[in-house]
């Protein structure tokens, strides 16, 4: 969930569509970055906001194990058959068991940031303030005042934007409005506004949706807690747009969707865990 070299983005939404196409499949869904489950001296490393909550309980010593039985079943036909469900681990490090995941039975709420704050109107071009490049954040109240938030799934952004040329990116970052914890981020070629594959020309001043989606999140939202989307032209190990400081973007507004569970606790996951694998730097 913290891979940034093989993205989320080529696992999910596969993992459901292999399902639904009649495959057998299982997963085990650490917040761990380029690293096995087992690899606890790289599992120490994390930084906070990325994965970093989770370390603790992150170590999956019985990685080794759910192969070994894997293997015999479908290559030997020896054993019983492995339980096909998705073993996900969110942001502060619990883990729990699903059917699948994204789980099918998120209720799904939607932000209309039009009724948030909004600081910034450009994404990119030289900033009139200190030279820097232009940001855009956004804040919005919390999703619940009484009760903690799971979001779980691949979140939707339908960003409103004025194009300045044909070209531009916009990298988001979405935060714990209270804590500024990173959560998860999104990012975005302009010429790509409408999905796909295949880029579409975008005209100067052209008013347009991006229809963006984020990397895959499991996180807990605390009680109270707003969210903060930042908005920055490149992040994390994307590359800047090619025509460089030249095209800015304006952010009109748009609407935030998000995926959200209800879970008792019931199909909590208690995991193994050692001492030699929690951060203790």
């Amino acid at each position: 969930m913290q891979d940034w070299n093989v993205d989320p983005h080529q696992v999910f939404p596969w993992y459901q569509q292999f399902r639904d196409q009649g495959f057998e499949v299982r997963g085990m869904l650490g917040q761990w970055e380029h690293n096995y489950p087992d690899q606890w001296s790289k599992h120490n490393a994390q930084d906070s906001g990325y994965g970093g909550e989770a370390i603790d309980n992150m170590t999956r010593w019985d990685w080794a194990q759910d192969l070994f039985e894997w293997f015999e079943y479908y290559l030997k036909g020896i054993g019983p058959k492995p339980d096909l469900v998705a073993q996900i681990q969110r942001n502060d490090g619990q883990w729990r068991i699903e059917q699948t995941w994204p789980p099918l039975d998120a209720q799904w709420s939607t932000l209309d940031l039009s009724e948030c704050s909004q600081t910034g109107t450009r994404v990119g071009g030289a900033s009139v303030i200190g030279g820097g490049l232009s940001t855009v954040t956004i804040e919005c109240d919390a999703l619940d005042d009484q009760l903690d938030t799971l979001i779980s799934g691949l979140l939707t952004l339908h960003l409103d934007v004025t194009a300045a040329m044909d070209g531009g990116q916009i990298f988001v970052e979405m935060q714990d409005a209270e804590s500024g914890l990173r959560i998860g981020h999104a990012t975005m070629d302009i010429r790509y506004y409408q999905g796909g594959s295949e880029p579409t020309t975008v005209l100067p001043m052209q008013s347009l949706t991006m229809l963006m989606e984020f990397q895959a999140i499991d996180a807990i939202l605390p009680a109270g807690h707003g969210i903060r989307l930042v908005m920055t032209e490149t992040g994390e190990d994307y590359l800047a747009p090619a025509c460089g400081v030249s095209c800015p973007i304006t952010v009109d507004g748009g609407a935030l969707s998000i995926p959200q569970l209800s879970r008792d606790g019931s199909n909590t996951l208690i995991t193994p865990q050692s001492e030699e694998a929690a951060n203790n730097q």
